[in-house]
């Protein structure tokens, strides 16, 4: 897999190498560390599944205490 090309499609990653340049070197010479890249960065940027459910559920809670006090105005 040419992960530089996987970097320039999920530019958040890529943002993410450039302010990390310690993996530049890493990558260079062990493009198989990529995989830990890819971990380290997920975690680092809240991108992994858990942190898209705990976003979705807090807009949820969101949306639903504002239908409760739109609704508690009459």
């Amino acid at each position: 897999m040419d992960y530089m090309s996987y970097l320039y499609e999920h530019l958040d990653l890529l943002m993410y190498l450039r302010y990390n340049p310690r993996w530049y070197k890493i990558l260079y010479y062990e493009p198989s560390y990529f995989k830990f890249f890819l971990i380290e960065a997920k975690k680092n940027l809240k991108i992994t599944g858990i942190d898209k459910l705990e976003s979705f559920k807090n807009r949820f809670n969101m949306l639903y205490s504002l239908a409760g006090l739109f609704s508690n105005q009459k």
